[in-house]
């Protein structure tokens, strides 16, 4: 099945759209959720501060639209894109009857149909993940900014589920000279490491305004989740408070679920 089926496929019905449109709105304990909370809730505090009122501004993967339902009661020109039908029919049912002021397009992240330097703020929330390219995916955000213009881009952590996973990590140790020149397997909605990231942000002229890290995700143990649930959100919380304490961001960062990159356009 070719990549853009497999996405279409991702996010149907009959697979996860309920689930993604639900993680936003459901009270059920359970850490993935928490963290996406916590990811739309940093996406809309910095929008507020930091992007004037009346600007265009692109959820690029808007998904059900938890970005888009927080944002739509500001004065700010909106618009989201999603390649697959059924999260849009999702995001319409969300934004109940703002959804006749806010344009919702289906389309592929690597080929946006909107005139170069549109936007003051281009949203990528999870979608680089899902992209054939993610350098595509980059260049397109870069274009569709004007000079000046944030792109808010995330993506999860591919060591997260290994330094976190004792069994994990002794075979990731152990395997690593075996596997050092084995090409990547670019699974779709595969986790990322900040360095591919870092790379394709470098072939864009972007600058990095401001990079945030949420979360560790589920207790794991030989990639089996033992506990999703309350125990793991407070792992979670007890994890983030020690590792803040005592001031160390590079264990943070390197560990970390759920990564976010600001990035600017120049100006």
């Amino acid at each position: 099945m070719e990549w853009k089926e497999q996405a279409k496929q991702r996010f149907s019905k009959s697979a996860d759209a309920d689930k993604w449109s639900d993680i936003y709105t459901s009270d059920t304990p359970n850490v993935e959720a928490v963290s996406f909370r916590k990811r739309r809730e940093f996406t809309v505090n910095y929008v507020l501060k930091n992007i004037s009122e009346g600007a265009a501004i692109l959820d690029l993967g808007c998904g059900a639209g938890p970005v888009l339902t927080q944002l739509q009661t500001h004065n700010y020109d909106l618009f989201g894109i999603d390649y697959s039908l059924d999260m849009l029919q999702h995001a319409r049912r969300e934004l109940g009857t703002k959804v006749k002021e806010l344009p919702l397009i289906r389309a592929e992240c690597e080929k946006v149909p909107m005139a170069d330097e549109s936007f003051e703020c281009v949203v990528c929330l999870g979608v680089i993940s899902y992209a054939e390219s993610i350098d595509k995916t980059m260049h397109e955000l870069y274009r569709l900014l004007k000079p000046g213009g944030k792109a808010i881009v995330s993506y999860r952590n591919k060591y997260n589920s290994i330094l976190l996973d004792p069994i994990q990590l002794v075979k990731y140790v152990t395997t690593l000279p075996f596997n050092f020149f084995k090409p990547e397997n670019k699974e779709i909605g595969r986790s990322i490491s900040r360095n591919e990231i870092l790379a394709c942000i470098k072939n864009q002229p972007f600058s990095i305004v401001e990079e945030e890290q949420i979360g560790f995700g589920n207790i794991r143990l030989n990639g089996k989740i033992l506990s999703g649930g309350k125990l793991a959100i407070k792992s979670n919380e007890i994890l983030h408070k020690c590792l803040r304490f005592l001031r160390l961001n590079f264990l943070y960062r390197t560990i970390a679920d759920v990564h976010i990159f600001v990035l600017s356009k120049p100006g």
